[in-house]
């Protein structure tokens, strides 16, 4: 193959590449509204509709107001410049912004994303350095909290000495509180509490700020059923159902030509999601079957991997597929995502919102000018043989909206 043709098809992959990721990361009416705006664009991508009594026009406005808050939406568009560079800084940028989870971190390490891609860890350590400088607000895509702290700390000013190593010696804090940290750090208490101050004025998740309900804002991606012992799965897509590419009549120009190419690298591509989309749901929908009878308590403990490995596909793909999916069952509407993870426990794994259930029921049961403490949730929970500790059922307490035990006191 000659090297202009070599480039044209390598060219063509990073393309295509791109369209794969940049569809499985969307929700249905995203992905109904890129369609619509593509196809406006392309007459060579022809769509039609299942029946719906919404036109393309509403999807977009429908659209419109979800992506408003949207933390992906806000930095594609704080990242623009470097996508519109194409080629392998697209397919890096892309894959950045893939991995970021609602706190504003990434929820991968660049090792893996490097694996996934095929590419050098350096070169993804590079990208990502230039894109934490280019976003705002300052912190997002950080790997953890010492990288989101310090990014934001860098923002405004050089880190001196002292809070380099409060820092770099934070889980002292947890773990033996102010002294222990100032021990850790070899430097006086004063400093100590002094740059905690300032930390404390941080946003640990500057990804939040951008986080709304999404079950408020549109319709469920996917609608589970009963059907007898199974279960009917519907995808509610209203355009992504049938999408044809014309062929070109002979002596055609260049620019048709080209259109034509990318109008079928986006059916690809669409096929590609969809097969994903629906072997992800249905393995997750066999599993979790006594969940959307019954509701939280009855969950199955349940991981990404093992999502992964049953259907075959690669654990970052399963991971980009469930991103912001809502799945809707007899019990209402489900963020994919919140039926994973899990606690251990004497009798196996709790998952999330079994705990969380379970945390539900101590409060409903507590004495309101007593109010269960983070601390007694915490022994309660223990006592029942679930190895959790005090932060997690802290940031537990804060996901299902329960205010702390000192606002909740109700006095005589």
């Amino acid at each position: 193959m000659k090297p202009g043709m070599q480039l044209q098809a390598r060219q063509s992959q990073v393309f295509r590449l791109g369209q794969v990721v940049s569809l499985l990361q969307m929700s249905a009416a995203e992905l109904d509204a890129h369609l619509a705006e593509t196809a406006e664009d392309n007459p060579m991508l022809v769509l039609r509709p299942r029946r719906s009594a919404m036109s393309a026009t509403d999807v977009l406005e429908m659209t419109a107001v979800a992506e408003a808050d949207s933390l992906y939406a806000h930095v594609t568009r704080e990242l623009a410049g470097l996508l519109g560079q194409g080629g392998l800084m697209e397919t890096v940028i892309t894959a950045l912004i893939s991995e970021l989870e609602p706190t504003g971190w990434l929820g991968r390490s660049t090792r893996e994303i490097a694996e996934t891609l095929g590419l050098g860890e350096d070169l993804i350590e590079a990208a990502l350095a230039v894109v934490q400088k280019r976003v705002e607000p300052a912190g997002l895509f950080a790997r953890d909290l010492q990288d989101c702290l310090r990014l934001q700390l860098e923002d405004h000013a050089p880190l001196d000495d002292a809070m380099a190593a409060v820092l770099a010696h934070l889980d002292a804090l947890e773990h033996g509180g102010v002294a222990a940290l100032a021990t850790a750090c070899g430097i006086d208490r004063s400093e100590v509490e002094a740059r905690l101050t300032v930390l404390r004025g941080l946003d640990p998740k500057p990804g939040s700020r951008f986080a709304t309900d999404a079950t408020l804002l549109r319709a469920p991606d996917v609608r589970v059923t009963p059907a007898g012992d199974g279960w009917t799965i519907e995808f509610l897509s209203s355009l992504q159902g049938d999408v044809t590419v014309p062929d070109l009549p002979r002596g055609s120009t260049a620019e048709c030509r080209d259109a034509q190419a990318k109008a079928r690298a986006l059916k690809q591509a669409l096929a590609i999601r969809r097969s994903a989309l629906r072997q992800v749901v249905n393995e997750i929908v066999a599993r979790q079957g006594a969940f959307f009878r019954h509701g939280p308590r009855a969950l199955e403990p349940m991981t990404m991997s093992e999502i992964a490995g049953e259907t075959g596909f690669h654990l970052s793909t399963v991971s980009r597929v469930l991103a912001g999916l809502l799945i809707e069952g007899p019990n209402g509407i489900t963020a994919a995502r919140a039926l994973f993870g899990g606690t251990a426990s004497a009798s196996g794994t709790q998952s999330k919102p079994q705990v969380q259930a379970r945390m539900r029921e101590f409060l409903a049961s507590e004495d309101p000018r007593r109010p269960l403490s983070d601390r007694r949730l915490t022994a309660l929970l223990q006592a029942e043989g679930i190895a959790i500790s005090r932060r997690v059922v802290s940031n537990y307490r804060q996901e299902i909206g329960v205010q702390a035990a000192a606002k909740r006191r109700r006095r005589a």
